[in-house]
């Protein structure tokens, strides 16, 4: 059973834990975050909010030795520019701590693709070396020559080298469950089970 743990933003609030690893989900404001960790865990742990930039602390959730870390959004908040500043610096500050091991799962909405902020992050995660995944969330969203789109564009990225090979990628839907079996076994078999 996952329960919640503590927010956290400054670096004398994370967990500290060498010996686990921290599933980190992060994305652009409103993509679907908060109702992707409850259909992943099939538990209301994470408040889902149609306000854009709603979480503003690093969440930790647990179950035994294992965290999963809901991020703040990025690219949009009803925030002073000082308070998003601030929190960007945490963000990065956490995201290159290497005190704990962390895997990133980027979320990426499927109705608008990788975006410009999007491809800063990736670059930025893959400038700390941290393994990233992708997730193009609300799958359900597209009738099936867009999701075809999708696919092409995402296979341009890796041609192009803008994503790395070792980059694994899902389409899921949480409201209508589609990928999330599929997503929860690469999770169990390829990082819990390290």
């Amino acid at each position: 059973m996952w329960k919640f743990v503590k927010s956290a933003l400054k670096r004398e609030t994370w967990v500290k834990c060498e010996d686990c690893i921290q599933i980190c989900f992060w994305g652009r404001s409103n993509v679907g975050k908060s109702s992707l960790l409850n259909a992943l865990v099939n538990q209301k742990i994470s408040y889902v909010s149609k306000q854009p930039g709603r979480t503003q602390f690093i969440n930790y959730f647990q179950e035994e030795n294992r965290f999963i870390v809901d991020l703040p959004g990025y690219g949009y908040a009803q925030l002073s520019k000082e308070k998003i500043e601030e929190m960007n610096y945490w963000i990065n500050a956490f995201l290159k701590d290497d005190k704990c091991p962390k895997v990133v799962f980027l979320l990426i909405d499927s109705r608008t693709g990788i975006t410009k902020i999007d491809l800063e992050k990736l670059a930025f995660l893959r400038a700390i070396n941290l393994p990233i995944h992708l997730i193009y969330t609300k799958i359900d969203k597209l009738n099936q020559k867009e999701k075809s789109a999708l696919v092409k564009k995402h296979n341009e990225y890796l041609d192009s080298n803008l994503l790395n090979e070792s980059t694994n990628s899902f389409l899921v839907s949480s409201t209508n469950k589609i990928g999330l079996d599929d997503l929860v076994l690469f999770i169990e078999e390829n990082i819990f089970k390290k």
